[in-house]
């Protein structure tokens, strides 16, 4: 594309200037299939053209190297790493698949609208769930004659019993629904009274 300042200086009047670019841009818009320039081309050419041709092929082989040397180091610790992949698989002992822990929903997840299916209720459930496949991993890692001490944290059967978090949860929710009854019922004494 041409620079205005090309215009003004071709032609000897500011009016033949603004002729001149009208007449380009109804020639851009008789034919929109030209289209715009490739910018990133443009704009390769320009260095090449102000730092050198040599420099900019010297920069472009140092980072793609640098890139290649990054990949392979990552390949490679991949590769030696006895987890290789251990994010994506689950975690195993002897074999076995120990289960993950549900989560707890978080207080913003209840409506405490009294939902036929609540969070609680689910999360209740696969607790449950967990409970029971930890059970039944535990009888699996004895059976295989498996000490304890080798057994993960969680699913060692000494673990003192500490309060849960959902159990504080439904235990303030069921504080509330109390709170709410007894003012309920002063509200109906009082009206009783009048």
């Amino acid at each position: 594309m041409l620079c205005l300042r090309s215009f003004a200086t071709n032609t000897t009047s500011p009016s033949k200037a603004v002729l001149a670019i009208s007449s380009i841009s109804r020639k851009h818009w008789n034919s929109p299939s030209r289209g715009g320039q490739n910018l990133t081309e443009r704009y390769r050419k320009l260095e090449n053209t102000l730092r050198g041709g040599n420099a900019i092929m010297k920069q472009t082989s140092e980072i793609s190297q640098d890139v290649e040397d990054a990949s392979k180091a990552r390949l490679s610790r991949l590769i030696s790493s006895s987890h290789y992949g251990a994010q994506n698989t689950p975690n195993t002992i002897a074999g076995l698949v120990i289960p993950e822990e549900p989560i707890p929903p978080s207080d913003e997840e209840c409506c405490m609208s009294g939902c036929a299916i609540c969070v609680y209720d689910l999360y209740e459930e696969s607790l449950e769930a967990y409970k029971e496949s930890i059970v039944a991993l535990r009888s699996s890692l004895s059976a295989l004659s498996i000490p304890d001490s080798e057994w993960p944290h969680r699913v060692r059967t000494n673990t003192p019993a500490t309060e849960k978090r959902h159990e504080v949860i439904l235990n303030a929710f069921e504080e509330m629904e109390r709170q709410l009854k007894e003012k309920k019922e002063r509200r109906a004494a009082v009206e009783a009274e009048s």
